[in-house]
């Protein structure tokens, strides 16, 4: 049998209705084409349930015959339980059978023949009773590693950890102090604070930003803070309790909502609860197994033997099941989320999601939610959120009442892909088409997308690696810079909620930890790069299209990746009211070759949104455009 023989796409309506993740109990209809030259006997769609691993069979009846295809379909309901549904096809022949599956266990969209059972397509099955809360949506992030952003008031070097090592100069390079088994011994601090961010807010504000996503900022050791030594007190060398509600005071009259990193999975061995140096008037799950705390840990021989994150002696890990220890980080009264729910802290990004129970999550939501349902949780997760797998389990994360939202990290692995070429354009659409396939659209559209963070290189560095070292008459300078502006506009326009990372936009350099934790260069910002990010800030709070418009992706070259942004009728992709607009994004990744495209779109004209004098007309629904070399462009349509 030949491949174009049989055909089944998840992306077309014609195939799979509706597209994309299903409300439980809901009914999904799905269709499959087969040339008519074939004696058939039967086609069936094999579903399996997820929870269960229960497979269920129908028969798939003729609804057409036409230009040589049969096409038969079947509806088949979706489970009450929010899970995965995976299915393929059997094709039975008088003589024989095969089978059409997805063509590669990641890639949604056209199958493939097999000869046996062949990868599925996944349908996300969810319950619709939870939503995401619609201003999350609509915002704009702006990540701010505390130590790193800005000192204001001066530094108190007594108040810093006795082991540290403070910069005498905020231009220096951060770097690790370890010793001969590669332990870190003394922590380099540069005195960052949140007086600093306060008096910082004029400029975030003027980012378009509406959330600050802080990474920790309780009382430890380190530098990053993710060894907590008391989740009840912010680090005296960044401020006080009170500093911390005032600035969720402050940003709050701006518009701007304040993200802790809740980091539940391990705390610090120099803390309250473990106390391994005696350092704390209190008695730890180190010092005794009378301890108040010794159930929260795993001990093999206590006291020197015991689990830590990936085996790092000054993270013991905490037992997630433990009654007490999720007494004390959820409900007692003073718990860790209601204490901060007193002060005003409402959002969470939750380190490590992952190593944390789905129960537990939940539990943490919940609260959240009894208190302020506009809260949101958000987890980090590196791969695709609906397929994880964690703790023996496929993870709940997206199918209601677990997290609001995810780390995009797919998202920024197929836009460094596409520029080292390890992606062309019609695989960057293929995998995002996969991507929004299996998400519900609410998480969809509110996954933290960034290009760069604390744990990864920062994009210009990266940019700077895929470009050869001699590029003759091109100036390598330029053709980074003119990356950056392509990918963060990129960014800014696409569904979901665009992070920037402090610094990113003043074209600060960095790469892996500690390099891409640089203090921010005040005084020293590319001008140009802040501008610009202000600008396309300032287009996507201008333009709800932007925000939360329907998205049709295009990928009219290898080179080019372009996509649209509309709404209709003055509605958005949600019910929600908004102007009426139509936009489009185009990319030319070539850093040295111009590339003419032609794109389907609604006729008329286009206009440049940086050069307004630049108009580009849609004859007959197509769209003719050259880009040049790493050029990028956001049009929108006239009316």
């Amino acid at each position: 049998m030949k491949s174009n023989d049989v055909y089944h796409d998840s992306f077309q309506l014609q195939y799979r209705d509706p597209f994309g993740a299903a409300p439980k109990g809901s009914n999904v209809t799905l269709t499959i084409d087969i040339h008519n030259h074939y004696s058939i006997s039967s086609v069936i769609l094999h579903y399996i349930l997820d929870k269960t691993d229960k497979e269920e069979t129908q028969e798939m009846d003729i609804y057409a015959d036409q230009h040589q295809f049969f096409g038969y379909e079947t509806t088949i309901v979706m489970p009450e339980e929010p899970q995965l549904v995976w299915y393929y096809f059997e094709i039975k022949l008088e003589d024989g059978e095969f089978f059409y599956g997805r063509r590669q266990i990641e890639e949604s969209g056209a199958g493939v023949i097999y000869e046996q059972v062949p990868p599925s397509w996944q349908i996300t099955v969810y319950d619709p009773a939870y939503e995401t809360p619609t201003w999350w949506k609509h915002g704009t992030i702006y990540q701010i590693f505390p130590d790193r952003f800005y000192a204001a008031g001066g530094r108190d070097l007594a108040k810093a950890p006795a082991t540290s090592l403070m910069h005498s100069h905020w231009e220096n390079d951060p770097f690790y102090i370890r010793d001969e088994h590669g332990a870190v011994v003394r922590w380099d601090f540069f005195g960052g604070n949140i007086r600093g961010i306060m008096e910082k807010l004029d400029y975030i504000e003027s980012l378009g930003v509406t959330v600050i996503y802080l990474n920790p900022v309780f009382e430890a050791e380190s530098n990053h803070r993710y060894d907590t030594g008391d989740y009840h007190k912010v680090d005296q060398l960044l401020g006080s309790n009170e500093d911390l509600a005032e600035l969720t005071r402050k940003a709050k009259e701006r518009g701007i909502e304040i993200m802790l990193d809740g980091v539940f999975n391990h705390t610090g061995s120099n803390s309250i609860y473990f106390n391994q140096r005696d350092q704390y008037d209190s008695l730890g799950a180190y010092q005794s197994k009378e301890s108040p705390y010794y159930s929260w840990y795993m001990f093999h021989n206590h006291p020197d033997k015991y689990e830590s994150w990936w085996g790092v002696g000054t993270l013991p890990t905490v037992d997630k099941d433990d009654e007490s220890y999720r007494d004390f980080l959820i409900h007692e009264d003073d718990s860790v989320i209601k204490y901060w729910q007193k002060h005003g802290l409402k959002h969470w990004r939750l380190d490590v999601a992952d190593e944390l129970t789905d129960d537990m999550i939940k539990q943490i939501y919940q609260q959240l939610k009894k208190e302020d349902a506009s809260s949101v949780l958000l987890g980090e997760v590196w791969e695709d959120a609906t397929t994880k797998i964690g703790h023996g389990k496929r993870r709940d994360y997206l199918l209601g009442g677990v997290l609001d939202s995810v780390m995009n990290y797919p998202l920024r692995g197929l836009m460094l892909a596409f520029m080292n070429g390890g992606a062309d354009a019609a695989d960057v659409e293929r995998r995002l088409l996969t991507l929004s396939e299996h998400y519900p659209k609410h998480y969809f559209y509110a996954l933290m997308n960034m290009l760069s963070s604390h744990d990864v290189e920062r994009v210009k560095t990266m940019l700077d690696l895929f470009l050869p070292e001699d590029m003759g008459v091109y100036n390598k300078a330029a053709i980074v810079d003119a990356q950056v502006k392509a990918l963060s506009l990129w960014l800014y326009t696409f569904p979901g909620v665009p992070s920037l990372y402090y610094g990113d936009e003043a074209g600060l350099t960095g790469g892996e930890d500690p390099d891409n934790r640089k203090p921010y260069p005040w005084g020293r910002e590319d001008d140009s790069l802040v501008d610009w990010y202000k600008k396309i800030g300032k287009w996507r709070r201008e333009h709800s299209a932007l925000r939360t418009g329907y998205w049709k992706s295009h990928s009219p070259h290898q080179d080019v990746y372009s996509f649209e942004r509309w709404t209709e009728n003055g509605v958005d992709n949600f019910g929600g009211s908004a102007g009426e607009e139509h936009m489009i994004y185009l990319f030319n990744r070539h850093f040295s070759e111009d590339r003419k495209v032609t794109v389907r779109v609604k006729k008329g004209k286009w206009q440049h949104m940086e050069n307004k004098k630049r108009v580009f007309k849609a004859k007959e629904g197509e769209l003719k455009v050259k880009l040049g070399p790493s050029e990028s462009m956001l049009l929108r349509h006239m009316h």
